[in-house]
């Protein structure tokens, strides 16, 4: 009997084993966007990165629809490289961030991912590090820095 329930526990640690390699990134439909809200009319920006390319927006919705500052640039093959490397789908997949501050005038930053047909969203709210994401979030907001000067 005792062998058994060892038997049984063995298989059991097998077959629960997981793959720890993360999904694949279907490149031919990965985009990611970001960005910030804040309330009041106070400022909106959008950094969205796609197709080897970045593209950053930055306006104040009070002061005009134009947006004050759009830049965008290709990414060498070294910084799409890295940007592939700091996304891992599976966790950021399973993050179920949903604030809204900017419902009562404060500010929510954004993160949205594209994978193939897959897609998942996370509102946080504004400069929260995410420890499983940190390493994209630090890409994305030295990304942002560098184009919204």
């Amino acid at each position: 009997m005792k062998n058994l329930v060892l038997l049984i526990c063995i298989c059991l640690g097998i077959f629960s084993c997981k793959n720890s390699t993360p999904d694949p990134l279907n490149e031919s439909n990965f985009k990611i966007k970001a960005g910030y809200i804040c309330g009041w009319g106070s400022g909106i920006d959008t950094l969205e990165i796609a197709n080897q390319t970045v593209r950053y927006v930055y306006y104040v919705p009070r002061n005009s629809l134009k947006p004050q500052i759009i830049k965008s640039r290709k990414l060498s093959e070294q910084e799409w490289t890295e940007i592939k490397q700091v996304v891992n789908w599976s966790q950021f997949n399973l993050l179920k961030y949903k604030t809204c501050n900017v419902c009562f005038d404060g500010c929510d930053e954004w993160i949205a991912i594209q994978n193939g047909d897959l897609s998942h969203q996370i509102t946080f709210t504004k400069g929260l590090k995410i420890d499983t994401i940190s390493p994209l979030q630090s890409k994305l907001a030295q990304l942002k820095t560098e184009l919204s000067n």
